[in-house]
């Protein structure tokens, strides 16, 4: 079995990524996948990382898992639900007690066909988590970051097939698959609002999607009933799609390469299912319904 310190991909993150020795990072939903993956390549740069978890037994897993690689790292864990306002409020208390400054703060957690239909609080469950959870666990962080820090959302090429009606927080569509593409749209048109609303000596407002991936987002302990169109077709594309570790490289470049505000880091291979990351535009579908009804992107 290699040592978790063994990454791939060596030349790209010694081309690419800055050392970032001294700086503190908050990676959420770091238990596992895409998440578990981003707090391992930011350790490896030396980060002091804060990884946030919803369940706490499989956080101490994880940090155990990456002290085992990195058995010197600054390396805390933080339980956080984004489906309570409660949990987020606590959480970002908790977080100011433990680094009262963040360099990087990665939006990593997210679902997918949810067991639930709504949260605790009564929202919609898959727009509830992917878009409100993180849009207020952004606000009541954002005061901790630090003037040239950034703050990382992981979005989906998916974005652009959402949509959004009158209401953005309706129901979630009952197929699971537009209820996440419209949590994702709404996700990628904050961060595209949020960074043109920037001032100097400001955060930075970034964003990154994986393209497709082989994580447990889809696993059946995470997700409730599926189509089976939904399964048929998702075992017909994974078969293609990239590992984690690789799909991660797009937040890492979001994170410790070079960046501007408001950019955005995709796979550039076909269809931007996979590949080493590039920067793209925000999709037209998000920047024009951001032009025309800001109100439902309102931060």
């Amino acid at each position: 079995m290699r040592r978790e310190t063994q990454l791939h991909y060596a030349a790209w993150r010694r081309r690419t990524l800055s050392d970032l020795s001294g700086r503190v990072a908050v990676v959420t939903g770091a238990n596992g996948g895409l998440g578990f993956e981003t707090a391992r390549g930011l350790l490896s740069l030396h980060a002091r990382v804060i990884l946030a978890c919803r369940d706490a037994g499989k956080g101490e897993a994880a940090r155990a898992r990456l002290l085992a690689g990195f058995p010197d790292a600054a390396l805390d864990l933080l339980t956080l639900d984004l489906s309570r306002r409660a949990s987020i409020s606590d959480f970002a208390a908790r977080l100011a007690a433990l680094a009262p400054k963040i360099d990087l703060f990665v939006h990593c957690a997210g679902v997918y066909y949810p067991r639930e239909s709504r949260t605790p609080d009564g929202l919609p469950a898959t727009v509830g988590i992917n878009y409100v959870g993180t849009v207020e666990l952004d606000r009541v962080t954002e005061p901790l970051l630090s003037p040239d820090g950034r703050a990382v959302f992981v979005t989906s090429l998916v974005d652009r097939k959402g949509r959004v009606n009158l209401d953005p927080l309706a129901d979630d569509e009952p197929d699971g698959y537009r209820a996440y593409a419209r949590s994702k749209f709404l996700l990628s048109g904050y961060v595209f609002r949020k960074s043109a609303a920037r001032i100097p000596g400001e955060p930075l407002y970034l964003a990154a999607h994986p393209g497709i991936t082989k994580t447990p987002l889809l696993s059946k302990e995470k997700t409730g009933p599926r189509p089976l169109w939904s399964r048929l077709g998702h075992a017909l594309i994974y078969p293609f799609t990239q590992s984690p570790e690789k799909a991660s490289l797009s937040i890492l470049e979001a994170a410790a390469g070079k960046a501007e505000n408001g950019d955005l880091f995709a796979p550039r291979g076909l269809f931007q299912i996979w590949g080493y990351p590039k920067k793209i535009s925000f999709s037209r579908q998000v920047r024009e319904a951001v032009k025309t009804h800001p109100e439902r992107f309102d931060f």
